[in-house]
């Protein structure tokens, strides 16, 4: 339900509400035709509704909107209030939802292809047509080759779950429910992968919640630049700042982020994991490993074996038993406890009965030769001294032993890593030197302390019977198809396999996803996109992905639909989406979409709900009431805490969501993120590991063919390509540029505003150079947001690698060396 407000009109006011409604539209004199327009007075304007809206794109968000509606139109959003006022925040793109509704760029109608993939060229259809030949296509693929022969491509677009890609949304039902394949981004992957092993993921990732971080001493941004990506989370670091916390940046660049810290530390590209292991060295060189929570909280005391495996209790002769049932797998857990050697009990005994293990010198179990894995951690960081690290890192050896002081002493301290590590092959070998660091001197599971990851991921309370729905005989929907790579769609096309098994992929559906400007290897993109038998995009707008498709469908704005968002933002709350206007156009959700095709292929009674129906049943679980999280409460308050208290801890009861419980420093085996028969050197995982990036690492092949780093940076105007198309944006950031280091700049003959190519094997760009101190040198950096047409010449997206690591499915988008010339 809305809510109406009346406001004085000033002269202020009107300047302010002309330029809004100028980029809506919906000025009078900007319609073709003016006769008959009533003179009106101030007193007879109407007075604003307001409902509640939630701004949930992927920039980890989650800010809560007031979506100010006037005779039918949104005409301004502002701030509205969250339960807790200090997550209240709007940042420019925010406040410019205006500008999305009405641009020029918006799809109006379903359209069908009509000259070659890419140039653009389309005809008017209907409805019916659309869905007719989507559901046909659909239908006959299905049919002929199985339901994997249709893949939906989902993307990060939309953190609702009725029309996005909220966890356990509606497009994860509709797959189930079709059998299609899926096609993921494949991005964000290292960071992931690493906190996944070492701690699990919590319902806030595995850090504590943004207000918490006053209660830090030390407050370290690792890898991160919250000035520019996530603005609703740096008014809490300042205020920290202010309050007495030490702020500490550890990056490449000296940027906006930068220039706030007590303690800036310039790190060489990917080095990061050198300069964690080169500090964690100096810990265990002074004695600072904080013992009590290693030997409680870590599995810094369990005893692995000679040829790698952990020692468990049956290697003693101790029968294992069986616990509950695996859901999963129908069959009872096995009971086999993992090994310690108890100080006080002077015995190997079972790790949950010890008292006191021992984290060193164990050396012989009942005539089995073991080390502890803290020796393996010291072994494993053996070599990097804080001199050696420096050569690899270029922080100085006194800086690295600061480093390592200040997470000993000066606790407790806050890590906040994000992705900046995670964008290169080498990505997920940085972190768990970085957690590691952390762990081992007890800066994780208190107040002050938090570690890693920072995005909303309460995914315990969801009920997951809202993704596998059965029909009114209680029959089960078929399920999803194979979960594919983005880097091998091009050879399953080729070769009719993946991963060695047949599958003929002849069509792909791409919802809240622009891959063909956001995926790294621009051509391998455009390849396939071109070879497949039938695209389909649904779409706001005119995107780089949309030139492609054989039928385009135009989805409604996020204020145009009933909604709630979920997922990945940094407030703890799920918020309310009132459907604020009527769909633009002939637009429609994309939940809506999902049900008219379903309906037509035959799958209808699967989908039998409406958006606030799904809502229901999605928030329909023993978890969520626990919480208070119910359907009623989301709809009357519009904004519910979903994080358990008050003021949450990650793992404040120390019990982490691995295969032991504990804090991971070692894994005796490796479940891969993908699986194609590739080769994997198993001694890069076991634990703490470190090697250079492999194409902008400084002394890697590449770079003595291609001298520069390239660095790809996120933008204050866009989320990836999203807000593109609000042209009153495009006066603050209205050009692809470069950014060079001014020593660089001489050295090639550059001047700022110098039209420049950069380039490499892969492909090339041209876009104008700016420069800028802040780079070191041999470094370069750009937007990575930018379409095809809107540079110069050539693609961004062309320069780096679609190359996966041996283990991790990921997009390197900083592993990149390139060339410079001017143009």
């Amino acid at each position: 339900m809305s809510e109406t407000t009346t406001r004085g009109f000033t002269r202020r006011n009107f300047i302010k509400g002309a330029a809004l409604l100028t980029a809506a539209g919906t000025l009078a004199g900007c319609a073709p035709q003016t006769s008959g327009v009533e003179e009106t007075t101030a007193t007879e304007v109407q007075p604003d509704e307001i409902y509640s809206g939630a701004c949930r794109g992927n920039c980890a968000g989650g800010c809560f909107l007031n979506v100010h509606v006037r005779n039918g139109q949104v005409v301004r959003t502002t701030a509205r209030d969250m339960p807790d006022t200090r997550y209240n925040r709007i940042c420019t793109r925010g406040l410019s939802h205006v500008g999305r509704i009405y641009s020029s760029e918006r799809l109006q109608y379903p359209m069908k292809r009509v000259g070659e993939r890419g140039e653009g060229k389309f005809e008017r259809i209907s409805w019916d047509e659309a869905i007719d030949e989507i559901a046909s296509k659909w239908k006959g693929y299905s049919d002929e080759f199985g339901p994997e022969s249709m893949a939906v491509f989902s993307g990060s677009g939309n953190y609702a779950i009725c029309s996005g890609v909220g966890a356990m949304g509606m497009v994860t039902r509709f797959v189930n429910v079709v059998g299609a394949s899926t096609i993921p981004l494949n991005v964000d992957a290292a960071h992931g992968m690493a906190f996944g092993h070492i701690m699990g993921a919590g319902p806030y990732g595995t850090n504590n919640e943004p207000a918490d971080y006053e209660n830090a001493s030390v407050f370290i941004c690792w890898g991160a630049n919250p000035s520019i990506s996530q603005p609703q989370v740096m008014h809490f670091i300042l205020d920290a700042r202010d309050k007495g916390t030490k702020y500490v940046v550890i990056d490449e660049v000296f940027n906006a982020n930068a220039a706030m810290a007590d303690w800036f530390v310039p790190v060489k590209a990917s080095t990061d994991g050198a300069l964690a292991m080169g500090a964690l060295h100096e810990v265990i060189e002074q004695g600072w490993i904080d013992e009590e929570f290693a030997k409680s909280a870590t599995e810094a005391p369990l005893l692995v074996k000679e040829d790698g495996a952990y020692l468990h209790m049956s290697d003693l002769g101790v029968e294992p038993t069986e616990g509950d049932v695996n859901p999963q797998t129908g069959e009872p857990t096995v009971i086999d406890p993992y090994v310690v050697w108890d100080e006080d009990a002077g015995e190997a005994v079972a790790l949950t009965e010890s008292t006191n293990p021992k984290l060193r010198e164990v050396g012989e179990v009942n005539g089995i030769k073991v080390r502890t894995v803290m020796e393996i951690v010291e072994e494993a960081v053996a070599d990097y001294t804080p001199d050696a690290a420096s050569e690899l890192c270029g922080v100085s050896a006194d800086d690295i032993r600061e480093l390592a002081r200040t997470y000993a002493q000066d606790g407790p301290v806050t890590t906040y890593a994000m992705f900046g590590d995670d964008h290169y092959i080498n990505g997920h070998y940085n972190y768990w030197p970085i957690y590691a660091l952390a762990g081992l001197t007890g800066n994780v599971c208190k107040e002050g302390a938090g570690l890693g990851f920072s995005e909303l991921t309460q995914t315990s309370i969801i009920n997951p019977a809202v993704v596998a729905p059965t029909d009114s005989s209680g029959n089960p929907c078929q399920g999803a198809g194979r979960s594919l790579l983005v880097n091998q769609v091009q050879e399953i096309l080729d070769t009719g396999e993946f991963a060695g098994e047949s599958l003929t992929l002849k069509g792909v559906y791409v919802t809240n996803t622009n891959p063909l400007a956001t995926m790294a290897n621009h051509e391998y993109t455009v390849n396939w996109f071109k070879q497949i038998e039938f695209v389909v995009v649904a779409d706001m707008n005119m995107t780089e992905t949309a030139k492609y498709a054989d039928i385009l469908l135009p989805v409604a704005h996020w204020f145009e639909q009933t909604d709630m968002y979920s997922s990945y933002g940094t407030a703890p709350f799920f918020l309310w989406q009132e459907k604020a206007i009527e769909p633009s156009f002939e637009s429609k959700p994309d939940f809506e979409i999902y049900k008219l095709l379903a309906e037509k292929m035959g799958y209808g009674e699967y989908m039998n709900l409406d958006p606030e129906g799904f809502i229901a049943e999605w928030l329909d679980s023993d978890a969520a009431r626990e919480l208070g999280v119910t359907f009623d409460a989301i709809k009357e308050n519009k904004a519910v805490r979903v994080l358990p208290g008050e003021h949450y801890v990650a793992f404040a009861d120390k019990v982490f969501g691995t295969p032991t419980t504990r804090f991971s420093l070692y894994r005796d085996t490796m479940a891969p993120a993908y699986n194609i028969g590739q080769d994997i050197d198993m001694s890069k995982e076991l634990t703490l590991y470190w090697e250079p990036a492999k194409y902008a690492g400084e002394n890697s092949e590449s770079r003595k063919k291609y001298p520069y780093h390239m660095l790809s940076e996120h933008m204050r105007t866009r989320t990836h390509t999203q807000w593109w198309e609000v042209g009153y944006m495009d006066e603050y950031e209205p050009d692809p540029i470069v950014r060079i280091n001014p020593d660089d700049a001489k050295e090639l003959g550059l001047a700022e505003g110098d039209e420049v190519r950069l380039y490499n094997d892969l492909g090339s760009v041209t876009m104008k150079c700016v420069v800028n101190a802040g780079l070191p040198r041999g470094t370069v950096s750009s937007g990575r947001s930018f379409q095809a047409g809107e540079f110069i010449d050539g693609h961004f997206a062309s320069l780096p690698s679609n190359e996966f690591n041996q283990v991790c499915a990921n997009q390197a988008f900083n592993d990149v060396a390139v060339a410079i010339e001017k143009a």
